[in-house]
């Protein structure tokens, strides 16, 4: 009877916009109840850019193959190069199953079948969802109804899973070359790599996938078992850094103290960083010391818009006076951030100025702040989507055109090429310049007559943020000339 499974993570354009990849953690959790089911599972990073040695393993391995899993976001090429390899798959045997999951087959899987290749979408998490089919297709038995999975065949849809975190197997870490996925990161330290405790995010953000895919649910390992399995994998490859990829790490505000608590107590000496809303980090206010003793140093803050207005109408759940509030509590107590913000979201007139000017005063607050500034792209199923498209957004007609879906590039019509032009040499350049970072100002502090014209050059970028004109910027070609790049960020 055959037993095998191989799972494809396609490679991700993540350059120039993030310095590295890190290990597939998505395909690693859809096989861990696999493996602890007895199957032989093999997982391909096309991260890692052999795609020979990809498709070699796929010919030696696919005569015991049950099925072929794809997992694949909405951008970044990942989809187009899923396509591709399950057409190979095809090709070399025409009666493989093909299974596809991630956000683009939780929210619209009907378009993923416009290809002749895709037999079976999961629709949310996959772990449980996907056993349950491959137990089903190694038996030979009759498709019946499973939670979480579509076929080509089926005329309605079914709702999609979110399982339970805790109840998952932890992840089968020795199906990877885990070496390939250690990361050195000034912050954290020489040894990092990426895990995910928790699936979903409880609030209600209208540009927000999470609620698409999740509907506002939100399922964690406990704080006992996230730091049972953090302790494991420090000691087992000898790391001195853990970045969490959870949405929203800091729901649970006992979860949180308990797992800082549980790495001081246990003498687990690691750098930790994670991603945030304001409000989770407001409510942990008078716990900043436990967090920063623990080993907290970055945090990543979805911040979203310097106005009001714009955040009520988004359904953010803060105030523009939270946000600042956790960013004084970051420089209290030492803790590096990037802010995130999003401008150009549909039917608000009054949100770049108003977020350029936070981001400022953010900066001011700290030169170690990152502000990051993305545009509001429109995803299937967000609650903003049926808006931007009345207000002329054209999604992508095809499963073609959203295999080249670019969630960077400005997808929508009423953004202007002149402020998405400024918008970008602000949040790339200006902000920067203006409250630059300590690493700079020391380089700055060894060149003297640099150091006098950037004092020069900062009276000028003064102006220009308080007029918001980021025209003709002379500042980056003397930056470049002088330093040897463009740009303040680390990108790390």
């Amino acid at each position: 009877m055959k037993n095998t499974i191989i799972l494809y993570h396609p490679a991700v354009d993540f350059k120039p916009f993030y310095p590295c990849y890190w290990a597939p953690l998505s395909i690693l959790s859809v096989a861990a109840p696999l493996v602890a089911a007895g199957f032989k599972v093999l997982l391909l990073d096309g991260n890692l850019g052999d795609c020979d040695a990809d498709r070699l393993i796929v010919r030696e391995n696919l005569s015991e193959c049950i099925c072929v899993g794809v997992s694949s976001m909405i951008g970044g090429g990942q989809l187009e190069r899923g396509l591709e390899m399950s057409s190979y798959v095809k090709s070399l045997n025409g009666e493989m199953p093909i299974v596809f999951g991630g956000p683009l087959g939780t929210v619209i899987p009907e378009v993923l079948f416009e290809d002749a290749t895709v037999d079976y979408v999961v629709r949310g998490q996959g772990e449980y969802p996907f056993l349950e089919l491959v137990r089903i297709l190694q038996s030979g038995q009759s498709m019946k109804y499973i939670a979480g999975v579509v076929q080509r065949t089926d005329s309605e849809t079914c709702k999609a899973v979110i399982c339970d975190k805790e109840a998952l197997p932890s992840y089968p870490w020795h199906l990877l070359d885990v070496e390939k996925y250690v990361r050195q990161d000034r912050l954290l330290g020489k040894r990092v790599m990426s895990f995910v405790s928790s699936q979903g995010c409880p609030h209600k953000c209208g540009y927000c996938s999470e609620v698409s895919s999740y509907g506002c649910r939100w399922k964690a390992l406990t704080a006992e078992r996230t730091l049972r399995e953090v302790s494991d994998l420090v000691k087992q490859y000898n790391l001195d850094g853990i970045k969490f990829y959870d949405s929203n790490f800091f729901v649970d505000r006992n979860r949180v103290i308990k797992f800082a608590q549980g790495l001081i107590d246990g003498g687990i000496n690691i750098n930790w960083a994670a991603s945030a809303h304001p409000k989770g980090l407001q409510r942990l206010a008078g716990d900043f010391d436990l967090l920063r003793k623990s080993g907290l140093k970055r945090l990543l803050i979805g911040a979203e818009s310097g106005s009001q207005s714009s955040l009520d109408y988004i359904n953010k759940g803060c105030t523009t006076a939270d946000i600042m509030e956790v960013a004084e509590l970051c420089v209290k107590h030492g803790i590096s951030s990037t802010f995130t913000f999003i401008v150009g979201m549909p039917g608000i007139s009054d949100d770049v100025r108003a977020t350029l000017e936070m981001a400022l005063r953010m900066k001011k607050l700290s030169g170690s702040f990152e502000i990051s500034i993305h545009f509001y792209a429109p995803l299937p199923g967000t609650p903003l989507y049926e808006e931007a498209k009345r207000l002329g957004y054209t999604p992508p007609r095809s499963l073609s055109e959203w295999s080249r879906y670019n969630y960077y590039a400005v997808q929508i019509p009423w953004l202007s090429k002149s402020v998405e032009k400024s918008v970008r040499l602000f949040g790339d350049f200006y902000s920067d310049f203006l409250y630059p970072p300590a690493w700079f100002v020391a380089d700055l502090n060894s060149r003297p007559f640099a150091k006098i014209i950037y004092g020069l050059l900062s009276h000028l970028v003064r102006l220009r943020c308080k007029t918001h004109f980021y025209r003709a910027p002379i500042e980056k070609y003397w930056l470049k000339m002088v330093f040897g790049r463009n740009m303040l960020k680390r990108g790390d």
